[in-house]
């Protein structure tokens, strides 16, 4: 398997996965989440933890797996006009929430 320099101008270090060595991937990473801003200039503040935890209690199980729930999703996403209503919620266990995170869903 060839190797590669990191992607980062004038960096000659072995990349990783991203195409960035360690230092230039961690680097990159906490840019983008400065450009992302907090969760709760996101619309993630208190009200949301609130209306989180009360839909975990009711709808316990991940709705892909069965596997007990401990995240909630946004099936219309807040950024995109969607609401903390039940409907347009779900509950999913980490890994179900992370693969749907992957595929832009």
């Amino acid at each position: 398997m060839p190797s590669y320099a990191c992607r980062h101008k004038g960096c000659r270090a072995l990349l990783n996965e991203s195409g960035y060595c360690r230092k230039h991937a961690r680097e990159r990473c906490i840019h983008h989440d400065a450009r992302r801003g907090s969760s709760c200039k996101r619309g993630y503040g208190r009200t949301w933890e609130r209306v989180r935890r009360m839909f975990i209690r009711r709808n316990p199980l991940c709705v892909d797996c069965d596997q007990l729930a401990t995240e909630v999703h946004h099936i219309v996403k807040v950024r995109d006009g969607g609401t903390n209503e039940d409907s347009n919620l779900m509950a999913l266990c980490k890994a179900c929430h992370s693969t749907r995170t992957a595929r832009g869903e």
